[in-house]
């Protein structure tokens, strides 16, 4: 009876001992378990740490770079009068006032000269224009290209009296006057405008470069003037290009 207690004993020591193991195994199964759970959380949240981080990053950098953009662009929008003689007016609206000191500007402005006086104005890229005695013409705002800082053209609306365009190499093909029904584009060099709006009718001189004069909404295309040509306008309508002699008008 002695060995049977003792046999049964032994059976349940390794019962025991077998449960005793296997709760052990699967204690350290389940904190595995655990620790792995704990590991791809960390993971997760370190990803979407990071995911944040870089999102944030990149919104900084677009929002720094449309600042940027938009400083440059604005820088773009301002012309300059760097000279002027004698008795000139500008306005920006309906009020006409005397020009006493050179201005830096973006608005529209109209400038309006005196007999024996003058204006020059100098736009972005270095082009230029000069009005003489009894002249007046409207300095509209660059248009700038929507997502660049660069000026896709420059208008200049002549009223009246005599003009000088010179046109620099960055600043080909941007400036455009226009005079009568006449769209005038400079694409280099140094031309003069001419115009008597009672008469209505002008004139087109080029010193040197090449400029492209073309009708307002025609579908034909620009005459073009180099050096030494010329080309007369009456009521809209364009003569045909002539030889002209450069040294009998002003260009200083």
């Amino acid at each position: 009876m002695a060995k049977q207690w003792h046999q049964l004993e032994r059976l349940d020591h390794k019962a025991l001992k077998k449960l005793q193991s296997e709760r052990e195994k699967a204690a350290k199964i389940a904190a595995q378990k655990e620790q792995k759970q704990k590991i791809i959380l960390g993971l997760v949240f370190a990803i979407i740490v990071m995911s944040v981080f870089c999102v944030l990053i990149v919104v900084v950098k677009n929002k720094n770079a449309k600042n940027a953009l938009l400083e440059a662009q604005e820088r773009l929008l301002y012309s300059t009068v760097t000279e002027f003689t004698g008795s000139v007016d500008y306005r920006t609206s309906s009020e006409w006032m005397s020009l006493d000191k050179n201005i830096k500007f973006k608005e529209d402005h109209t400038f309006r000269t005196q007999e024996e006086s003058s204006v020059t104005v100098l736009f972005q890229l270095d082009n230029q224009i000069k009005l003489y005695s009894s002249s007046e013409a409207r300095v509209n705002p660059p248009v700038i290209e929507a997502n660049e800082a660069q000026i896709k053209k420059q208008v200049v609306e002549m009223a009246r009296g005599e003009m000088t365009t010179a046109i620099s190499i960055s600043g080909k093909g941007i400036l455009n006057i226009q005079v009568s029904n006449l769209s005038i584009i400079g694409q280099s060099g140094l031309f003069k405008i001419i115009y008597d709006d009672e008469k209505d009718k002008g004139e087109v001189v080029v010193k040197n470069g090449l400029v492209e004069v073309g009708v307002l909404g025609s579908e034909e295309k620009p005459t073009k003037l180099s050096g030494f040509y010329k080309v007369t306008f009456e009521g809209g309508e364009l003569d045909k290009p002539t030889q002209a002699s450069v040294i009998q008008y002003d260009w200083r």
